[in-house]
């Protein structure tokens, strides 16, 4: 009938406008049972997959939403931007950001695959946010610490360090927490190999459009179905937080039934 395909065609047009320019606060509490005790409740803010994407004048609505969370760490998971032109809202959106917490960030394949990471991470550093080329920074907090490290996309440099290579230099000899942040939420296995604490990922966008019982229908690199892309994976001692990003790859919103995400995470420990 004529008006039931008006009416599901209403639907449609109502949920693509909801699932591309409206935001959705998700706040996980993650149990982590090697986090020192000073860690406690620590709140982190994990943006990721901008994409340039507006939520109000200079991205006004989601620093406020930020901003609400109080964070005590902002941790920005790479593709935020591709192309030059995008570079002065990044400029606007990371000064904004790092007024508020000790901000962190790492590539993602489209900063590589524009040949703008360089540009990228010069610009976060005139805004006072930490970029972590394969390198890693303590915390410290009340005599303990956790150490935050930041691994470079795959579309780096072949010759780059590993995963494996950058964990065991942040390890030498020590056993610290390890917190790390990454675009690519496909590198679950490494990240339990290497026995990496709280991973902080991005990349998928949820799986684009979502449908209920499903994990995201189509994956970046052309995959059906993929898995982990959402939300928290735990295995073991090792935990990882997949975000659905903000944004979409390219000029089309294509996001449904999956609303860009500011994930709000507070960590636990299971022996406070």
């Amino acid at each position: 009938m004529p008006w039931m395909l008006s009416l599901a065609a209403g639907f449609l047009a109502v949920n693509f406008y909801i699932s591309n320019y409206t935001l959705q606060l998700s706040r996980y509490t993650v149990s982590l049972p090697r986090l020192p005790e000073a860690f406690d409740g620590f709140k982190i803010v994990h943006l990721s997959d901008w994409h340039s994407a507006q939520f109000g004048k200079d991205n006004e609505h989601l620093v406020e939403i930020v901003r609400g969370e109080q964070p005590d760490l902002i941790a920005l998971t790479g593709d935020f931007v591709e192309h030059r032109s995008e570079l002065a809202g990044m400029e606007t959106l990371c000064r904004a950001l790092a007024a508020i917490a000790p901000t962190y960030y790492v590539t993602g394949n489209h900063e590589w695959g524009g040949r703008m990471a360089r540009q990228t991470r010069e610009l976060v550093y005139t805004c006072g946010v930490v970029s972590l080329d394969n390198d890693y920074e303590f915390i410290s907090r009340q005599g303990q610490s956790i150490c935050v490290i930041g691994i470079e996309d795959l579309n780096g440099p072949r010759d780059q360090l590993t995963l494996a290579e950058v964990a065991a230099q942040a390890r030498r000899g020590r056993d610290p927490f390890l917190l790390m942040l990454c675009h690519r939420y496909d590198r679950w296995d490494e990240f339990v190999e290497q026995r990496v604490d709280l991973a902080l990922t991005g990349h998928a966008h949820g799986g684009m459009v979502r449908l209920p019982f499903t994990d995201g229908i189509y994956g970046p690199g052309r995959i059906f179905f993929p898995q982990r892309t959402s939300g928290v994976i735990q295995e073991g001692d090792t935990a990882m937080v997949a975000s659905r990003g903000l944004g979409t790859a390219g000029h089309l919103p294509l996001r449904l039934f999956n609303r860009p995400e500011v994930a709000a995470i507070t960590l636990k420990s299971e022996n406070p």
